[in-house]
């Protein structure tokens, strides 16, 4: 199974949290997990110039998914199509779901409220937990 890391795991990981490194640790067992390139700009986006070195030497560790016209096409869908149900969709996270889909990974994540084309314990997974 590939897991997908989600833009708030990685800053849980920048600020030090024993529990995410912890549990990248047990995925990493098994395979690395990957980022999307949209989780690797959302991480730039936040950066301060003085962490950006440090920053990178984290993003590096990870496979970038890129974004093709498949995923691309499949997370305007999602976003046109949750709107007529009256539930807004970032881009953003329409692109990170449309990823772990195409991908077939499961994504982890503390916001499972922004990835409803997800579903918790099959393809999305909630983390921290507590």
């Amino acid at each position: 199974m590939n897991y997908l890391l989600d833009t708030n795991f990685l800053i849980g990981l920048l600020r030090g949290a024993q529990p995410y490194w912890d549990y990248l640790e047990s995925l990493s067992e098994t395979i690395l997990p990957s980022i999307s390139a949209i989780t690797r700009a959302e991480i730039y986006a936040g950066c301060h110039p003085t962490e950006e070195m440090e920053t990178g030497r984290l993003l590096d560790c990870f496979r970038v998914v890129p974004i093709g016209t498949a995923v691309a096409d499949l997370a305007g869908s999602y976003v046109y199509r949750f709107a007529r149900r009256g539930v807004t969709l970032h881009l953003e996270d329409a692109l990170i779901g449309a990823t772990a889909v195409h991908e077939e990974f499961v994504l982890v994540t503390q916001n499972v409220g922004h990835f409803p084309m997800l579903s918790l314990s099959k393809n999305l997974v909630r983390f921290p937990t507590f």
